[in-house]
């Protein structure tokens, strides 16, 4: 069973600790207090996973064609449960490496002034690629070094970070991505969320869902609902039972590629990436 509250399963694990530690620290006390030892903590705890869902959380996602294709972020903020106060924003322009914000002012003045609790970095397909020569020589990857200028802005403004995967075309492909993306995600001090893997394996599993663009190139729709929830995953710490749907019009050229998008999850339509049953798969574990 899943909850869509920030922090519930850090707390629930917390509170698992704090009752076995309190129990081991009274070894003769009788059975009623073991009890209410027990059901102060569990009390407790929900007061604590309630104020978390208070707790305003600010995202911003950097990235590119990967990330505004299909509309990511807006996929990403529908996840959200009633009454959490959350705003979702983009930086997203065609053909974009990590390099290219460096010394933006756009993204300098947003990530300064905004306040964002969460910034969500996707490279450019394929630019963390890394073969085994690569992976022999030790060498510092060219995304790395921008990735790493990006993250000191971020943190300097007291930002969690977190570094989205891509993917390849197959395992092998996968797996020198995935090794270049964690070695960046490790470099940076970010959370790594894996997509590569996870993507083709899933479309195994499900192999009519739109995986692909009809360009050939772009995240389908079933790809951008799984970076919607495996990101929420990783950045709100539970797994997402929501189905992942964009507000207003999925766009597949950059709806402001030379601003903040603000995401307003009021907009009309909502067009659903997948359908509910698929939803659990797609999200993975809790």
């Amino acid at each position: 069973m899943f909850f869509d509250i920030p922090g519930a399963s850090i707390a629930a694990h917390r509170a698992g600790d704090a009752v076995r530690d309190c129990l081991a620290s009274l070894p003769e006390v009788n059975f009623v207090t073991r009890l209410s030892v027990i059901w102060l903590t569990l009390f407790a705890t929900l007061a604590s996973c309630a104020h978390a869902a208070d707790v305003p959380r600010r995202v911003l996602f950097i990235g590119n064609s990967l990330t505004y294709v299909n509309d990511l972020p807006s996929a990403f903020a529908s996840l959200a449960p009633a009454g959490m106060d959350i705003q979702v924003d983009m930086i997203a322009r065609p053909g974009a490496a990590l390099a290219d914000y460096v010394d933006d002012p756009v993204v300098r003045d947003a990530l300064a002034n905004n306040r964002y609790t969460d910034v969500v970095l996707q490279e450019r397909g394929g630019d963390a690629f890394c073969p085994a020569e690569c992976q022999s020589s030790r060498a510092t990857l060219a995304a790395e070094t921008s990735a790493t200028e990006l993250a000191g802005l971020a943190r300097a403004s007291g930002s969690r970070l977190f570094y989205l995967g891509t993917w390849q075309a197959n395992a092998s492909a996968n797996a020198a991505l995935e090794f270049g993306e964690r070695k960046i995600a490790r470099a940076i001090g970010a959370s790594y969320i894996e997509i590569a893997e996870p993507r083709r394996m899933l479309m195994v599993e499900y192999p009519s869902l739109p995986w692909t663009h009809s360009d050939g190139q772009h995240p389908g729709y079933a790809t951008t609902a799984l970076m919607a929830l495996r990101t929420w995953r990783v950045v709100v710490g539970v797994a997402s039972t929501r189905t992942p749907c964009v507000a207003g019009e999925v766009h597949y050229r950059a709806p402001l590629p030379d601003g903040v998008l603000h995401v307003d999850r009021l907009l009309k339509p909502s067009t659903c990436l997948i359908s509910r049953d698929v939803t659990g798969g797609l999200a993975g574990g809790g």
